[in-house]
């Protein structure tokens, strides 16, 4: 959940909530030193290599005496060809026995694994093989008891590798800036990332034991952050990081330029290991493609060869090399772009592009299958309703858009586009959506001006609803009347139109489809 302050205005409400929006996303630097410093792991080192290899990895496993409110186990992986960080939900039995079919990409993946409410484990899974593992709730962390499956990381890499990256979100000591961060010119402000990083790092390991390949993972899950939550966000810092004695930041700060880019050579974003990462490897690969300066054109029909040929000339430089598998992968999150921003299926050009250019690969039959469902969804034609907001006063907007939905069930969902727990709890409702299609619910979406128009409008052609976009004033006021202090957040009224339940954050899959049932005529 995302801490809103109530009693700011809009701009320092937007100022607040982006603050604590970089405290828990943007918590690493660039240090380009760094990554070739004693911290690093020779080849020997590290994980088996992955490749890109899809099918279905089975997980078998029991919750040992679940604690009250537990009815079920959540598997959080990356799927590094269609862009996902996909979630997948099951149910607890009453033994606290759970299964799960996971569709991956991947050679061998590692997942998170965790219960509602409780910090996670990791486990590793590969295409059609089965994971068995038996896991307990210890203060409140996932730990493992039994894993009979195979093991890319030990025990102690799982807990250590997690406090590690709980050490990085809570270091944000910024009082060495030579000057505030919403005054830094673009070079200043990686500079000063650059020169922070060394010292994150050394925090977030101090004191830990890991295996060589579970402290090079660590590593590589922090240098990903650093990228996409750093160094690709100054605009969004130069807006969040202002003063708080003078309620300062930088309302319009500069587009950064080409050259501000060169600090991609220092990833080597060709190395197959950065396929493990769990969080950030589609994320890196969406913010190169979406960076202004670096100009990367939609791939549209054109051939895959020909598309590939004007990106090198535009980054290949700034990348440090012109071939391998990371252009192939860019490549892959170009159409799962399309996939992903558009819900619009490939046309025949691309399919046969696709085909030409990776073959009978693995690449490409996953982006094929992955088509196929992309198209049932088009032609289910998920509609997507945006509505006119009341011309009421703010005291009566609240009813006036629950007057429209008079003898139906109402779940109104408080979100914004830079939200990640709010997208992520809307794939989780998808399967409510899709198991109460026929009855008589309907899913009502607010969001207020710090959300871009064009980018919300665009967001939400696959966010099946009725779609209101508020002003600042009505947003704060609903806000504060219900006394909500964050989003996501959640209002459930009746047929009758009376308000039964409000809820701050995304209570759980199972929790919010009893919810809603229990009010179903």
């Amino acid at each position: 959940m995302l801490i809103l302050d109530k009693n700011l205005n809009n701009n320092s409400m937007k100022r607040s909530i982006v603050m604590f929006f970089f405290k828990y996303i943007f918590i690493l630097g660039a240090c380009m030193s760094f990554f070739s410093c004693k911290d690093t792991q020779t080849n020997s080192n590290i994980l088996p290599e992955p490749f890109i290899k899809g099918g279905i990895a089975k997980v078998s496993g029991k919750l040992i005496n679940p604690p009250d409110g537990v009815s079920e186990m959540t598997l959080q992986f990356p799927n590094p060809v269609t862009a996902e960080e996909s979630i997948i939900e099951t149910k607890l039995e009453k033994d606290g026995t759970f299964h799960f079919e996971v569709p991956i990409e991947c050679s061998s993946v590692i997942a998170f694994i965790y219960a509602p409410g409780y910090y996670s484990t990791l486990i590793a899974l590969s295409p059609d093989e089965e994971t068995n593992v038996e896991v307990r709730i210890n203060r409140g962390w996932i730990g493992i008891v039994k894993n009979t499956g195979f093991e890319l990381l030990t025990r102690k890499d799982n807990a250590n590798i997690q406090t590690a990256v709980n050490k990085w979100l809570d270091y944000l000591d910024y009082s060495d800036a030579p000057k505030p961060l919403y005054e830094m010119t673009p070079e200043e402000y990686g500079q000063y990332e650059m020169n922070k990083t060394k010292v994150r790092i050394d925090y977030a390991l101090q004191g830990l034991q890991f295996s060589d390949a579970g402290r090079n993972f660590a590593i590589n899950e922090m240098k990903l952050w650093q990228l996409t939550g750093r160094l690709f966000a100054y605009k969004e810092a130069m807006k969040s990081f202002g003063d708080e004695n003078h309620n300062m930041y930088n309302e319009h700060p500069q587009e950064p330029d080409r050259d501000y880019y060169c600090f991609l050579k220092s990833f080597n974003l060709n190395d197959p290991q950065y396929l493990y990462v769990i969080s950030r490897y589609s994320s890196t690969m969406r913010s190169i493609l979406s960076a202004p300066a670096l100009n990367i054109p939609p791939i549209s029909d054109t051939p895959v060869d020909s598309w590939l040929k004007e990106v090198k000339t535009n980054i290949a430089d700034l990348l440090g090399f012109d071939s391998g598998q990371f252009y192939d992968m860019l490549a892959a999150n170009a159409y799962a772009k399309q996939f992903r921003d558009d819900l619009t299926p490939l046309s025949d050009k691309q399919i046969e592009n696709i085909k030409k250019y990776f073959g009978e690969g693995e690449i490409a039959k996953i982006l094929l299958r992955k088509n196929k469902e992309i198209q049932k969804r088009y032609e289910e034609r998920f509609a997507s309703v945006i509505k006119e907001t009341p011309a009421v006063p703010k005291e009566q907007l609240m009813d006036a858009i629950i007057s429209n939905y008079k003898g139906k069930v109402v779940l109104v969902d408080f979100w914004a586009t830079w939200c990640e727990p709010c997208l992520t709890a809307m794939e989780k409702i998808k399967t409510i959506k899709e198991e109460l299609k026929d009855k008589n619910v309907v899913y009502v979406y607010l969001t207020t001006e710090s959300s871009p128009k064009d980018l919300w409008i665009n967001k939400i052609k696959s966010i099946q609803g009725e779609h209101y976009y508020l002003n600042g004033k009505d947003w704060d006021y609903i806000l504060d009347s219900f006394q909500f202090t964050g989003i996501p957040t959640y209002l459930l009224y009746d047929a009758n139109g009376a308000l039964k339940n409000k809820q701050v954050a995304y209570p759980g899959t199972e929790e919010m489809r009893k919810r809603i049932e229990e009010l179903l005529p």
